[in-house]
């Protein structure tokens, strides 16, 4: 038996179209980042170091490009990373507090706009490839920051606390002037990915995602509008979400199949969130898992 050669171009397209697929999937994988778990109370708060929870897009720098926490790529200006260090480091891209919003648009857009990213902070606050514990990264963030002497770049401002009601002081003022909230990392802890009670959050509410599955009809004044989102959580539950949605939501509202994120108050016996109420649209689509791996669509 014949077996047939093929020309040296088509093993040499096949053999590029190949790598181009390898370099795609890598691209597209999620980077295997550190994520918080809740804030329990009743710690030993001397075990950790206290920052404010930064409200904007998770930035993660892999020492050539920046990423999203979904393994999307960011596309900054050239002379925004221009001189950083190829040294892995993970920050927020933060545009100030109660400026989310703008900080999801800035980072989203695939043609970036100097004007608009010379208001973009990176608030760096670990160092994922750096040794040791949390404590022995935090000179390696500072020495990242000064290598570049960008004012754009900055270390997240790292604290201690010894008591509870002065963290839940702390909190309240941060919130109180727009802020979202705090971030607690255990001084002792070694860089890991997924969730991890290593790291926490501490905001005044509870929030979560669900995917726009459909839309109730609104009644009385919301009548010939959107009165509710049929959404469904990333562990199948399924509720209406109506409470929070703006007048020009309701006659425009989020894409069925969509991702959204909205505050809620605890959870019924049935697992339906209470007093759920609709934040924003989550523009970078699905959320991790509570395992920390990106969820599959429903």
């Amino acid at each position: 038996m014949r077996v047939p050669v093929h020309p040296w171009w088509r093993q040499l397209w096949l053999a590029t179209l190949l790598c181009c697929w390898s370099v795609l999937a890598q691209a597209n994988s999620p980077p295997a980042l550190w994520l918080a778990q809740k804030y329990p109370g009743g710690l030993d708060l001397q075990q950790y170091w206290v920052s404010e929870k930064y409200d904007g897009v998770r930035g993660y720098w892999d020492g050539q490009a920046l990423w999203t926490r979904q393994g999307t790529a960011i596309h900054a200006p050239t002379w925004y990373t221009a001189g950083w260090p190829a040294t892995p480091m993970e920050g927020e891209l933060w545009a100030g507090r109660g400026q989310f919003a703008r900080a999801q648009s800035i980072t989203s857009k695939a043609k970036p706009e100097d004007a608009d990213w010379q208001d973009l902070h990176f608030m760096v606050f670990d160092a994922p490839a750096a040794p040791g514990s949390f404590s022995d990264r935090l000179p390696a963030i500072a020495q990242f920051v000064a290598a570049v002497q960008q004012p754009w770049v900055q270390a997240a401002p790292q604290w201690q606390e010894t008591d509870e009601a002065r963290l839940m002081t702390q909190m309240r003022r941060i919130v109180r002037d727009g802020g979202e909230g705090l971030m607690l990392h255990k001084a002792s802890a070694v860089y890991r990915s997924g969730r991890s009670g290593d790291v926490l959050k501490l905001k005044p509410h509870e929030d979560a995602e669900a995917q726009v599955m459909g839309y109730a009809p609104g009644r009385g004044k919301y009548e010939g509008m959107t009165g509710a989102l049929l959404v469904r959580t990333i562990d199948g539950i399924d509720f209406k979400l109506g409470s929070g949605l703006s007048d020009a939501q309701r006659l425009d509202p989020p894409a069925i199949g969509s991702w959204v994120t909205y505050r809620y108050r605890g959870v019924h016996d049935s697992g339906k969130p209470r007093f759920a109420t609709f934040w924003r649209v989550r523009e970078e689509g699905m959320p991790p898992s509570p395992a920390g791996e990106v969820a599959s669509t429903p």
